[in-house]
């Protein structure tokens, strides 16, 4: 038991050893047998230190079967090459990676500075269903050679998606599934249960929304993901499209051109103070007023959002207009202070 454990321990992550997978199935031509993958691939020739025994054949035949399904899940072509004297020999089966099925579009190159880039923006993701599409793009990035500048590597931010109900929707879209949850809207008394066929998730102004079709109102509706208030329930199938031949992407390009339009309708006019925080993250069409204050105007969505992120920054921030933002604010301050009465200084 001491034995597999430390074995355990230092055996590769799945991660690397997969990679080490992609680069032997993509170096060889006639493709190689499980054998010679477990002889020769780093992860599976070097896994344990009683490598014949019936323990640890089973453990790398387990293994050898989760990395195919997740390369394949990856979109990694994975080609399978029967062999003719022995058809449905599963030990004599050949596998390798096409390189014309995984190389980059004809014409398309990166430097080394824009592959960094690329490389960085994948490592941004760190979960859901982007974090799939950022594993595919750095396993394509690298597995093809791809040359990067190392040092931008290690500055990468992480940005999650915390909103509980992102994967279930996620998983709805795809399967073309409507769903069902508890929305909790400001003014209005308690959460209501809303019917949706999900459409599209975008990310805008620091937030996610789920573009749908809803089914009580008949018509298409965007709410907030940090809004939803229970985990979205799939209740059927949309069995016939309201959008034939319109795809997720597209649904979620209409809908950030609606957004853009509301926020060029919707405008806030305020004062930032000069050197501040706020007049760093807060930007807009400024021009400079008396003292120490910048005039900032900015368009917005939604009105209680925007109210939320200006009382955040506290006094470094002045509401002009409109009053229904000024009125927000005041009310957010107001119970701020009122929560820390009694609390020493």
């Amino acid at each position: 038991m001491t034995h597999e454990r430390t074995d355990r321990a230092k055996a590769p992550a799945a991660a690397e050893r997969q990679f080490s997978l992609i680069l032997a199935l993509l170096t060889t031509e006639r493709g190689l047998t499980k054998s010679d993958v477990f002889q020769t691939v780093h992860g599976y020739a070097d896994d344990s230190r009683d490598s014949t025994s019936p323990t640890a054949a089973a453990a790398r035949e387990k293994r050898f079967e989760r990395d195919k399904a997740e390369l394949r899940d990856l979109g990694v072509p994975l080609e399978v090459i029967d062999d003719p004297s022995a058809a449905g020999n599963n030990q004599l089966v050949r596998y390798r990676v096409p390189r014309g099925g995984f190389a980059m579009p004809a014409g398309l190159e990166f430097d080394a500075d824009e592959t960094s880039l690329l490389s960085l923006a994948a490592q941004v993701w760190r979960e859901g269903s982007v974090s799939q599409e950022s594993r595919r793009g750095l396993m394509k990035l690298k597995a093809l050679g791809a040359q990067t500048h190392e040092d931008l590597i290690g500055v990468a931010p992480r940005l999650r998606a915390r909103d509980a109900a992102f994967e279930p929707l996620s998983a709805a879209i795809e399967q073309g599934r409507t769903v069902s949850f508890s929305y909790s809207k400001p003014g209005d008394d308690g959460a209501g249960v809303r019917r949706v066929e999900p459409l599209a998730l975008v990310f805008a102004d620091g937030n996610w929304l789920l573009v749908s079709y809803d089914l009580d109102r008949a018509s298409e509706r965007m709410f907030l993901l940090s809004r939803i208030v229970s985990a979205p329930r799939q209740i059927g199938s949309a069995d016939v499209s309201r959008y034939p031949g319109v795809t997720a992407e597209q649904h979620a390009a209409r809908a950030l051109e609606k957004l853009a339009e509301l926020a060029g309708r919707q405008r806030a006019r305020l004062e930032v103070r000069e050197g501040s925080d706020a007049e760093v993250r807060l930007r807009g069409d400024t021009r400079a007023t008396s003292g120490p204050w910048l005039e900032v105007e900015l368009g917005y969505t939604d009105v209680s959002l925007l109210a939320d992120r200006i009382a955040s920054f506290g006094p470094e921030v002045r509401v002009i207009s409109p009053p229904e933002l000024r009125r927000l604010v005041a009310s957010r301050l107001a119970w701020v202070v009122s929560a820390h009465a009694g609390v020493p200084s």
